[in-house]
């Protein structure tokens, strides 16, 4: 019964493989009313008035929720599920503020997810209300690294997925980013990050540790430039 189940997913996806192709590049109002009607089956929630521009790939979108009146603009990369850990070491970076699963990726109403964006929820992303990623922004829950962060055991790992599973090291860590937030232009969030309410982060940085709320921050690594009060 298990091969059977997994033949016939394996048919049906075969089936609905050109019909995803076909709309993912149809462009106009035409083309986003089918994406629109397409992913309502297929996503785990689609909020009323989301625009899914032209060459928007969704991977797993079971594990994907978006929000109402949110723009995923073109070629934006959302990718979810929980992620193959095989033979690979991982380090697991815990993010308190994180209130989803592993591998769902939730993005609220009103958000903006700029052309070329990345977002990468194998170990959980969480996106509030009114936030912007802007374009060739990325983030990353899951990602390589070169040594083991919990023993000095002399390993140089591999980087690349098609290295041998136990010659890999992931680092994985669900990411928020919580309401009013922005994330500059080809800047990337690294696994297990919380950037708070009110904050923004500039241009071409990276992110490795928490901004805190009503916070400015850019640079490589990204620092706190500049607080604001809220009134």
């Amino acid at each position: 019964m298990t091969k059977i189940y997994v033949y016939a997913r394996y048919i049906k996806q075969g089936f609905l493989s050109p019909i995803e192709a076909f709309i993912r590049y149809l462009p106009g109002p035409v083309g986003n009313l089918l994406r629109y009607n397409f992913y309502k089956r297929k996503l785990k929630y689609l909020g009323k008035n989301v625009t899914i521009n032209e060459g928007v790939y969704i991977l797993n979108p079971e594990h994907i929720s978006v929000g109402e009146n949110t723009w995923i603009d073109k070629n934006v990369i959302l990718a979810a599920g929980k992620p193959q850990k095989g033979e690979r070491k991982f380090f697991w970076k815990n993010n308190k503020n994180y209130n989803g699963q592993i591998g769902e990726l939730q993005i609220g109403k009103g958000c903006h997810i700029a052309p070329n964006a990345i977002i990468q929820a194998h170990g959980g992303v969480e996106i509030g209300d009114y936030a912007g990623v802007a374009s060739s922004g990325k983030i990353y829950s899951m990602s390589a690294h070169y040594r083991n962060l919990e023993t000095e055991n002399g390993v140089l790992y591999k980087f690349t997925p098609r290295a041998p599973q136990n010659e890999q090291y992931l680092i994985i860590g669900p990411i928020v980013m919580e309401d009013n937030t922005g994330l500059g232009l080809n800047s990337v969030i690294l696994p297990g990050v919380t950037i708070g309410k009110n904050s923004w982060v500039g241009i071409n940085s990276y992110v490795r540790n928490n901004i805190p709320p009503n916070s400015i921050a850019f640079g490589n690594p990204a620092k706190i430039v500049k607080k604001h009060r809220i009134n």
